[in-house]
């Protein structure tokens, strides 16, 4: 971590390559700055060249945002945390570094999630 960077604010997103997965394909990205402590970014993946992901495909997908989620937090400074909500799994949430997340994998043509950075404490 840098030194004098600022803690308590959210300064900088990360680029929209950042959130690709392998495997699916962006078909929707929002980013929205709710205050200088929260941002919300919403994403839509779809499959690269088929209609639907099938139950297994989601699966590996949905690990795939988890282990992003936990990435993006490691890059962020120490009080700034990430989490990711699954839209289409009755809004659960995970939070980086979660060891027991699981979901019940079915088939979708999108996975819609939201990642959520904000400020956990202040320093």
């Amino acid at each position: 971590m840098e030194e004098g960077k600022i803690k308590n604010t959210i300064i900088r997103s990360f680029e929209l390559k950042d959130y690709r997965i392998e495997g699916a394909e962006l078909s929707g990205f929002w980013a929205d700055l709710l205050s200088k402590e929260e941002l919300t970014v919403d994403v839509n993946y779809k499959p690269e060249d088929k209609a639907a992901f099938t139950p297994e495909e989601v699966g590996k997908i949905s690990k795939g945002i988890c282990r992003k989620c936990d990435w993006f937090e490691a890059e962020l400074p120490e009080n700034i945390k990430c989490e990711v909500t699954f839209k289409d799994f009755e809004e659960k949430i995970y939070q980086a570094e979660q060891p027991d997340f699981e979901i019940d994998p079915k088939e979708l043509e999108e996975i819609k999630v939201m990642y959520r950075f904000f400020v956990a404490y202040y320093v």
